[in-house]
């Protein structure tokens, strides 16, 4: 469903002849576990914007989050009614659950992030176990599809501190694996 309004604003924006340096922000609400319009800026990114969805998290806080390295794997649980982004109740989705880690990336490349969802949790349900959203430090983020108990997700970076969100909406704590590869450039 996200990927489908996100081509049809694509779409709309190119079809209004915009110069491709202006914000873009949609008139309707998004639906689902996606960002609303009044926490997020719209930009379209470069060309060869590196998997980053055109969106921004307008008051994105880098480096906050229990720390991740680059190569490690992580066990965790997103429990009920975690809250790792300010407003994440009002500007994503009242629904949504999340466990917040930082990163570095020291040097340009990409990176990839594996999540492994444990499938048999009390309460894991498929169509809400949720996805791993990728925050650049000025608040673009790119998020993987949401109904998968497997989710992988890369994005291309630059030096700088990067968040990793895990999103659930089951209303139950859910354990997870997380894991990232970084291939520099």
């Amino acid at each position: 469903m996200r990927q489908a309004f996100y081509w049809i604003l694509c779409l709309a924006w190119f079809a209004s002849g915009c110069d491709g340096h202006r914000a873009v922000s949609p008139s309707a609400p998004i639906t689902g576990p996606s960002p609303s319009p009044s926490a997020l800026t719209g930009q379209l990114n470069e060309p060869d914007n590196g998997n980053w969805s055109p969106w921004i998290f307008s008051q994105w806080q880098p480096g906050l989050g229990e720390p991740l390295l680059i190569g490690a794997t992580v066990q965790s649980a997103v429990e009920v009614n975690d809250i790792c982004v300010p407003d994440l109740k009002f500007v994503w989705d009242a629904r949504a659950s999340c466990k917040r880690f930082a990163l570095t990336a020291s040097t340009r490349g990409r990176l990839d992030v594996h999540l492994r969802w444990d499938v048999s949790a009390p309460g894991y349900v498929s169509s809400l176990s949720g996805d791993v959203v990728i925050v650049a430090p000025d608040g673009h983020f790119a998020d993987s599809d949401w109904t998968h108990g497997d989710e992988h997700l890369w994005v291309s970076v630059r030096p700088g501190e990067y968040g990793v969100l895990v999103m659930s909406y089951v209303p139950a704590s859910l354990p997870f694996q997380l894991s990232t590869e970084f291939r520099a450039d």
